[in-house]
């Protein structure tokens, strides 16, 4: 055996170690998309609300 830190690292350790990664730059994708949407969905409520005040303003509904 060796006494080197790449010695310990066995292939099924290395594995393990990417899939960790990957999960976790999957959660941040959803984080960063969840986020995104959010901004979305409030920038969409304050367009109703202009229009909704444009319409009534304009004798619309």
């Amino acid at each position: 055996m060796s006494d080197s830190p790449v010695g310990d690292l066995s292939p099924r350790k290395n594995a393990r170690e990417i899939d960790s990664l990957r999960r976790e730059r999957d959660s941040i994708k959803r984080i960063l998309s969840q986020s995104n949407l959010d901004e979305m969905r409030s920038e969409l409520e304050k367009l109703y609300i202009s229009f909704d005040t444009l319409e009534r303003e304009f004798g619309g509904i």
